[in-house]
């Protein structure tokens, strides 16, 4: 997993030093700040010690899901990442692969996923169903599910906070709007922390080792996991909610647009 993340660091490069003459050099000082702080949040939570404690506690696997879904996923996006990625690419690779997306149904297929309701529900949802008791551990059987698991709830992320940050579009939805969408999710995804925190019996056994780390019980780890995954979920999603009605009420205030065409491939497949 270190490797991949640095290679795709090592790509990441390539392409903004071939795009930086396109635009302005300042945006993407902050892009590529966004970018590596992503980065450095998806090694923490997939590729650090804490990926070792996450095979023993609970607790440790909370924290992965809130690093992948409320930190990785909205740096990442607001560094928009694919322009460089693409043109880190051979000419005729870039070409190809703009023709293949413009040209696809798997093109439609993102344009449907990438609307309001779907990503809201994805977010929301997924959520919900990987924290059932069963389908849990489930997941934890098998090491192809326990990654199955971790990129659908982060792809699901990434679909979600494009919601709330994309400004371009066919669909308006503006700060108010943005502030629902938020503050629903928020509603919704902090249940299934509070039921996990609250329950009064262990529900996931992660291990059969009966000395858990930093001498916590099965209980105990149980209940600080779902105390992690309610209130610090919670916490963020109504500090953006906030944020958005705040910017609602101001004068300033426009309606944005979302869910657009990607720019970036279509550009590509003009061969640009």
């Amino acid at each position: 997993m270190t490797l991949l993340l640095l290679l795709v660091c090592v790509t990441y490069a390539v392409g903004v030093w071939r795009i930086r003459h396109r635009s302005e050099g300042g945006r993407w000082v902050f892009k590529t700040s966004y970018f590596l702080a992503g980065m450095a949040s998806l090694y923490v939570a997939l590729a650090s010690p804490l990926e070792e404690y996450a095979d023993l506690l609970l607790t440790a696997h909370m924290v992965q899901h809130l690093l992948l879904m409320l930190v990785a996923a909205p740096l990442l996006v607001l560094a928009h990442p694919l322009g460089p990625l693409v043109w880190s690419m051979p000419r005729r690779v870039r070409r190809l692969i703009g023709v293949t997306w413009n040209q696809s149904g798997f093109a439609r297929l993102i344009r449907i996923v990438q609307r309001p309701a779907p990503a809201w529900l994805a977010f929301c949802g997924l959520l919900v169903l990987w924290h059932i008791p069963a389908i849990f551990r489930w997941a934890q059987a098998r090491e192809a599910r326990h990654i199955s698991m971790h990129a659908s709830l982060f792809i699901a992320s990434l679909l979600f906070w494009r919601i709330v940050i994309a400004r371009q579009g066919p669909v308006r939805f503006g700060f108010a709007g943005k502030a629902l969408y938020v503050l629903c999710a928020a509603l919704v995804t902090g249940l299934p922390g509070a039921l996990i925190a609250f329950a009064p019996r262990p529900l996931y056994l992660l291990t059969p080792v009966v000395d858990l780390p930093f001498g916590l019980t099965s209980l105990a780890d149980q209940q600080l996991a779902g105390l992690i995954m309610w209130i610090p979920m919670d916490l963020l999603l109504f500090a953006v909610a906030l944020t958005l009605f705040a910017s609602a009420l101001s004068p300033a205030d426009h309606s944005v647009e979302v869910n657009g065409p990607n720019p970036t491939v279509c550009a590509v497949a003009e061969g640009e």
